[in-house]
């Protein structure tokens, strides 16, 4: 769509609102933009900008490792849990 539906400007590069009224130019601009925010969420960037924006940081570390660990496979999980207690009983037998 090269003009606002609502106000008519005209389009200008490849922005998915219209910078006049805020309006998104077609749906597929309006998803296209949900499906970037989301991504720039997820990324390394985005998780440490939530923790920066925080009043609490602490608590937001925390809240992104809770998250991080959710998302994590279980097949990884039992493997760092292996080798975790694979290192600790290497260290423990040789104290």
């Amino acid at each position: 769509m090269k003009n606002c539906p609502k106000c008519g400007q005209a389009r200008q590069g490849e922005e998915f609102k219209c910078p006049k009224c805020d309006v998104f130019y077609s749906q597929l601009d309006e998803i296209l933009f949900e499906e970037q925010q989301k991504q720039e969420k997820n990324s390394l960037k985005g998780r440490l900008n939530t923790i920066l924006a925080a009043k609490d940081r602490k608590q937001a570390i925390r809240n992104e490792v809770k998250t991080i660990w959710k998302n994590v496979p279980l097949k990884t999980k039992i493997t760092l849990w292996t080798i975790f207690a694979f290192v600790f009983a290497l260290v423990v037998s040789v104290l």
